[in-house]
């Protein structure tokens, strides 16, 4: 898919209103973005345990289990702007792989999650495409201009 033709937007799944954080689905025709789709395809189960896990996010605290970045140290520093909320159950790996930013201008402090993609797996392990394509797509010029548009502070 042409990226000048790709519009995106985005969808809050917390409250779009909280001072310090929020998490939101990009939303795309473009094949490649698939957490929403993902997301809505939970069982209600699953979803409730993914929505928790955005909204402890939301708190400030860490819990490694149910999400994470990566540093410097990992993956040669390439994906330090990555994050990943995870859900194991008993043979099945869940995963919303996205970008961390922080868009209003005012504010330095406010960071959002963009949620890109979802991925079911067996393995535990991450797999080094999905990073690599949230990466993509979120240094993408259209990408960052719809959330800078988004975030735009009013006069």
């Amino acid at each position: 898919m042409c990226p000048s033709k790709t519009q995106y937007r985005l969808k809050f799944i917390t409250p779009e209103d909280d001072p310090e954080k929020g998490v939101a689905f990009l939303i795309s025709k473009d094949r490649r973005i698939t957490a929403k789709e993902g997301f809505d395809g939970l069982r209600e189960n699953t979803e409730r345990h993914f929505q928790s896990k955005f909204d402890y996010w939301l708190t400030g605290k860490p819990y490694p289990q149910g999400y994470h970045g990566w540093n410097q140290n990992q993956w040669q520093g390439k994906y330090t702007k990555c994050f990943v909320f995870t859900h194991d159950e008993e043979k099945v790996a869940q995963r919303f792989y996205g970008f961390l930013s922080n868009p209003k201008p005012s504010d330095r402090r406010y960071c959002i999650c963009v949620l890109v993609r979802y991925a079911r797996k067996v393995r535990h392990e991450i797999d080094e495409t999905d990073l690599k394509i949230v990466e993509e797509i979120r240094i993408s010029p259209e990408v960052q201009k719809t959330i800078d548009e988004y975030f735009k502070e009013k006069p």
